[in-house]
């Protein structure tokens, strides 16, 4: 997953991203929340922001004691709002009366969760909310809500990820094996490749939102963490390289650049989004044929290393002039670029088709 968050920058205005850490499964912020849940006590937690929290309302007892999930959990037993220090380390009130301004919107209609969302909305603290009768818990961050499901929802979530990622998986897989069938035989175009595009893009949302689930089960997601690594490995090294074939500069910096583009910029089944990313000044239409350099094809070829590849197509400038060349057996060039073994290599050329 490494690759595919390198390529899909974690955006820095999410404002769940640290919340997850703190109240995923195995933690004992989420144990005291599970505890105040099956007691159907109900609650609402601010975390962080204090100074700011204690602006908006009054009353309580000042509690300062270090945070365990017991202590919470009895706390909560009281009416008003618990707030917690930044980092929920240490229990800073309790019992305090929450009265944020009545005038900032929001969608919510209970009472607790309308003061939890307009609390997070002029605050930057995380507000939960927990509901006696419901049995829901809700997160608010900058008047925005989260619910958060139960392991069992998540669980149930991440396996519908996992099924729609593997299947998602394959069909990519075809549909690269096609693109390579047609880049052997040159008649490669841009509606092919663009194709494959899309489904790289589709699988690295769905991995990412797939991750998300996992990360929220917090000590019980090992497995499902390894099963994503396992269905994603790959992806993003193969990715860069079909972007390095066609777009219309190959400079590694500048082709992971594009990379980053393409998933926030490109529209579904409009290729022309994808091919003005990747460098066309004129949008080409669907059917006309793109020649690729070969990075994707060439580095099939286990006896050769990312520099010799480089080097090779800077020689030859497509994968069709060196297939056409290895038909000779490549003569001196290939030597001269400093290649060894010039022979196995032209025949492990020849035999590109049949490992594709």
């Amino acid at each position: 997953m490494e690759g595919i968050q390198s390529i899909l920058d974690k955006k820095s205005d999410d404002p769940f991203d640290d919340a997850i850490e703190m109240v995923s499964s195995g933690t004992p912020l989420r144990e005291a929340i599970e505890l105040i849940n099956a007691a159907q006590n109900g609650a609402l937690l601010c975390i962080g922001d204090v100074d700011h929290v204690l602006d908006l309302g009054g009353g309580g007892f000042r509690i300062d004691v270090p945070f365990t999930p017991q202590r919470l959990y009895e706390l909560s037993k009281m009416d008003g709002a618990i707030l917690l220090s930044e980092n929920a380390k240490k229990i800073v009130r309790a019992n305090f009366h929450l009265s944020p301004d009545p005038n900032i919107p929001t969608s919510e209609t209970g009472m607790r969760y309308r003061s939890a969302s307009r609390t997070s909305a002029a605050t930057e603290a995380l507000v939960i909310a927990i509901s006696e009768r419901r049995h829901q818990i809700s997160l608010y961050r900058n008047g925005e809500g989260l619910t958060l499901d139960s392991d069992e929802i998540l669980l149930q979530k991440c396996n519908q990820g996992l099924m729609s990622l593997q299947n998602s998986r394959n069909n990519l897989e075809r549909a690269s094996v096609r693109l390579s069938f047609l880049e052997m035989d040159d008649i490669s175009t841009v509606a092919d490749v663009t194709e494959v595009l899309f489904r790289y893009i589709h699988i690295f949302k769905l991995a990412i939102e797939t991750k998300r689930f996992i990360d929220f089960l917090g000590d019980n997601s090992w497995l499902l963490q390894n099963q994503l690594d396992e269905i994603v490995r790959g992806l993003a090294d193969s990715y860069l390289l079909i972007i390095r074939d066609y777009a219309i500069s190959d400079d590694i910096d500048e082709v992971r650049l594009i990379a980053k583009s393409l998933p926030e910029h490109a529209s579904d089944d409009k290729s022309g989004d994808i091919m003005r990313l990747l460098g066309y000044s004129e949008v080409p239409a669907d059917k006309e044929q793109l020649l690729p350099r070969g990075f994707r094809t060439i580095s099939r070829i286990s006896m050769l290393d990312e520099e010799a590849v480089a080097r090779i197509i800077d020689e030859y400038g497509s994968l069709q002039a060196v297939i056409s060349d290895s038909r000779d057996g490549f003569d001196n060039r290939m030597e001269d670029l400093g290649i060894a073994n010039v022979r196995a290599l032209a025949k492990s050329f020849m035999q590109l088709r049949s490992v594709i």
